[in-house]
């Protein structure tokens, strides 16, 4: 049948935690109001499902003009290098239509590889103010 994606409105907190969990991304797995904060306040959502499973989730914030930023792109373990996370990005884009949009992101340091990979390019002029906990 094969991998379904599909930019929603909503995704259940459950599943979204689960595939954060298996993908070994750093997110409040155990703060399951956090993540749900997290999910209401996006902008944009796409969804990667194999036989109605979530296996992948990708999180934007937007104004459909300018700039997006992704904020969480997962994809569960085995479901990894499978190209289930480029085709999440090709979702988003898609979806924004052809606007010129700048996608911007932070990546973890397993993952500089693949955004490289994909068409992103490293940016060394970006700032981050560390939150206090995970």
């Amino acid at each position: 049948m094969g991998v379904k994606y599909q930019v929603v409105e909503a995704c259940p907190v459950e599943e979204v935690i689960d595939v954060f969990r298996s993908s070994g991304i750093r997110r409040p797995i155990n703060d399951s109001e956090r993540i749900a904060t997290m999910i209401k306040n996006s902008d944009v959502m796409v969804t990667a499902r194999e036989n109605q499973q979530l296996i992948g989730f990708l999180r934007a914030i937007t104004d459909y003009s300018y700039c997006c930023y992704i904020s969480d792109l997962a994809v569960s373990k085995s479901s990894q290098e499978k190209g289930v996370g480029k085709q999440l990005i090709e979702t988003l884009k898609k979806h924004l239509g052809e606007v010129d949009v700048q996608y911007i992101l932070l990546s973890a340091p397993s993952a500089l590889g693949f955004y490289g990979k994909i068409g992103f390019e490293r940016a060394d002029k970006a700032f981050v103010i560390r939150r206090k906990s995970n």
